[in-house]
């Protein structure tokens, strides 16, 4: 496979005001970059480096900067399965990027670490104790540490816990290669993400009925964070480990909405509702928490609306959630007609350069495009929008 490495386009967009130029300096203005027809999943700490799954219909994984642009880092799991899983991460300093991928020989998919200069770490093999092979499949993977040295996921456990088998949340440290099995109930369990140096995951644990509880596991043990059910998880940690976000159920309107939990001082943890973009509707919608900035002042993510309709929202301290249209349209910065916010999926730690991605709706398939926002560009002249055309031989993919 040749794929064609797709060049960015800028696109400079201003309001009438931001095309005035004060005693004649340069003003500080949004900028987007377009980096292709890519799912972007995670983003580094100072918003250099983009990582996420290939948009071509095969997932493959790929990193962006903007001297490389978008460059696929092997390993994929198309020629074993016919498809991708878990999402791929990126550390602090953007040099290791974690995910699902196919082992050294192919032979099925496993959680790996990719080290820029390095090349790809396998988590499994060997397999672990009760794990073993499903549907081509040992492992998958769904968070890395900050540090770059653990990953987190699940792993296959084929003959344990319920008669089609299991899957087990675990984290890996490619250092020591230590793999642990994360303490939880016999059902069905993963860890979506780890503090920076890898000692605490949160994700997701099965209740006796199969339904999706937001959980942490800390200093050996695993903590529910609310009792609410309905398909909820959390998603990531803080930086100070002091909040943990993700998605929660608000009984009041059967709404999953986006949610944090902070710590209450006595070892346990108070809930927010964090809320859901107008429009959202009961039972159907869903609405996640996918990055927060260093000091927890800004969240991103995603808001579904139903099964079928979904955008990208920002929430603030000052001014809560508000869409990812409005938010960036009151800094000065609109996407071109022809364009809409699908996600957003990362930010930096200082919440000047976020990661998505935007549907083209102009025509079917709706072809996503990834990009990279950056809030405190200084430009001396504006630029014309531009409308790039991008096609899929796919059909309208959704891996989120």
């Amino acid at each position: 496979m040749n794929p064609m490495i797709t060049k960015t386009t800028r696109i400079v967009l201003m309001t009438c005001t931001a095309l005035m130029l004060v005693a004649g300096a340069a003003i500080a203005e949004p900028e987007i970059t377009w980096i292709g027809p890519e799912y972007p999943t995670d983003l580094n700490a100072d918003g250099t480096v983009i990582v996420g799954n290939r948009g071509d219909g095969t997932y493959d994984v790929f990193r962006w900067t903007e001297e490389t642009g978008v460059v696929e880092l092997g390993q994929s799991t198309a020629q074993t399965v016919g498809g991708g899983a878990g999402t791929p991460d990126v550390s602090d300093d953007g040099l290791h990027v974690s995910a699902t991928v196919c082992d050294a020989d192919t032979l099925y998919r496993t959680q790996g670490i990719w080290t820029k200069g390095v090349g790809w770490k396998f988590a499994i093999p060997p397999i672990p104790p009760t794990g073993g092979v499903l549907d081509n499949s040992v492992a998958s993977c769904w968070g890395l540490s900050g540090d770059g040295s653990t990953v987190c996921g699940f792993f296959w456990r084929p003959d344990y816990g319920l008669t089609t088998g299991s899957a087990h949340a675990n984290t890996w440290n490619q250092n020591d290669s230590t793999f642990v099995h994360l303490p939880t109930p016999i059902r069905n369990c993963r860890a979506n993400d780890t503090n920076v140096d890898g000692t605490i995951a949160v994700g997701w644990a099965e209740n006796d009925f199969g339904t999706w509880y937001p959980g942490i596991w800390e200093e050996g043990t695993f903590t529910y964070l609310t009792d609410r059910s309905a398909g909820c998880e959390a998603e990531g940690i803080s930086i100070d480990e002091q909040i943990v976000y993700g998605c929660s159920l608000d009984t009041l309107t059967n709404i999953r909405n986006a949610a944090i939990w902070t710590r209450d001082g006595s070892g346990g943890w108070d809930q927010q509702l964090l809320g859901a973009l107008p429009g959202t509707f009961p039972y159907d919608g869903y609405v996640t928490c996918n990055d927060i900035t260093e000091d927890n002042s800004l969240i991103v993510g995603y808001n579904g609306f139903d099964r079928y309709t979904h955008t990208a929202f920002v929430w603030t301290l000052e001014e809560g959630m508000m869409s990812a249209e409005a938010y960036f349209t009151d800094r000065g910065l609109t996407l071109p007609a022809g364009y809409e916010f699908a996600s957003l999926t990362g930010v930096s730690h200082d919440g000047n350069v976020f990661a998505g991605f935007a549907w083209e709706t102009t025509s079917y398939p709706y072809t996503p495009h990834g990009f990279l926002i950056r809030m405190d560009t200084v430009a001396s002249a504006p630029e014309a929008p531009a409308h790039r055309g991008l096609a899929l031989e796919t059909n309208y993919p959704n891996p989120f």
